[in-house]
């Protein structure tokens, strides 16, 4: 076990659950309050009472914390979520039993949008397909001086729809605004935009060329697009999720790519993380027109340190009786 610890009298004990999930090089800077941190690489379902037993503070970016474990140790206080997603913890009983949990939001705007945009960019412009050609040889026997055996198309004046226009779903907006897209989006929360028009669900689902899902994982949300979606979207289309595994239906994605119904996706995100062998995307996961990532949209230096800073942040202010970002 890793542990850090900085010991002082009437210290509030601190406990990281899965330091793993952030890289060493990443340092969390010690709150200024007195503490005690103990850091766990990583904690299974069944250490995680024990872990959390004395623990007044408890962080965590995936392991859940349930009724179960708020009952067995009622010295928690404070739950610090090192993500912005929390559907990993039993908010009902949080807020039953006097324990506020915060988030860690507004750190990983320009990383993910930047990602889709990536994607966007492999996908239409076939990138790991001739990259591929060079590998194989095709480029040194051709007969010209280029292989063009597969259509590239520009993303200038294409429509990309946004699922979800949160924080993330506003940046994709922006980049791709940018980049000469037209820009529609969808979502359960009232926006303004001046680069991206506000549209029903069906018809973002129709009139999209791309569709970026920017929504979270709740039970409105789970399997929102699945075959019935897919079939009301344009053949051909792209379909990329950076938000979380299960809001798109995979076996139908599959299902859709083999069919030809789906232009090509980029998945970097899950239903299950790390994915078993026996993962759909993972069987389909060499062609051309797929990418699955694992789940690094999130991870670049500049944003993980900033998500480090947050959860100092966010441990401070609740120590301080000021707490922020708080969701319960």
């Amino acid at each position: 076990m890793n542990s850090q610890i900085t010991a002082t009298r009437n210290a509030s004990r601190i406990v990281f659950l899965d330091r793993d999930s952030l890289p060493e090089r990443i340092q969390i800077p010690p709150p200024k309050h007195p503490h005690k941190w103990v850091n766990h690489p990583t904690t299974q379902p069944e250490s995680v009472i024990d872990r959390c037993a004395n623990a007044d503070i408890v962080a965590t970016n995936k392991v859940k914390i349930s009724r179960e474990t708020l009952l067995a140790c009622p010295n928690i206080k404070h739950i610090v979520v090192t993500a912005t997603g929390y559907n990993i913890i039993d908010i009902e009983a949080c807020r039953e039993l006097g324990v506020s949990v915060s988030n860690t939001p507004n750190y990983a705007a320009t990383t993910v949008a930047e990602h889709v945009l990536m994607c966007a960019l492999n996908l239409t412009r076939e990138l790991l397909s001739y990259r591929q050609n060079v590998i194989d040889g095709h480029w040194q026997q051709s007969k010209v001086f280029c292989v063009l055996d597969k259509p590239i198309h520009n993303l200038k004046g294409k429509t990309l729809g946004i699922l979800g226009f949160g924080e993330i779903g506003r940046a994709t907006a922006h980049l791709a605004h940018a980049m000469g897209l037209n820009v529609i989006f969808n979502s359960r929360s009232t926006h303004q935009s001046d680069i991206a028009q506000a549209v029903s669900f069906e018809q973002l689902l129709s009139k999209s060329d791309l569709i970026s899902v920017h929504c979270s994982l709740n039970n409105q949300t789970r399997n929102i697009i699945g075959a019935t979606e897919i079939n009301q979207m344009k053949r051909h289309a792209i379909l990329i999720n950076t938000a979380r595994g299960g809001v798109v239906n995979e076996a139908d994605t599959v299902r859709a790519i083999e069919n030809g119904r789906l232009g090509g996706i980029a998945f970097d995100v899950l239903s299950q993380e790390p994915p078993l062998a026996s993962s759909p995307l993972l069987a389909i996961a060499d062609r051309d027109n797929v990418i699955v990532t694992p789940h690094i949209g999130w991870a670049s230096e500049q944003a993980m340190q900033s998500l480090a800073n947050i959860v100092s942040q966010n441990i401070d202010a609740f120590l301080a009786g000021t707490p922020q970002n708080i969701v319960s």
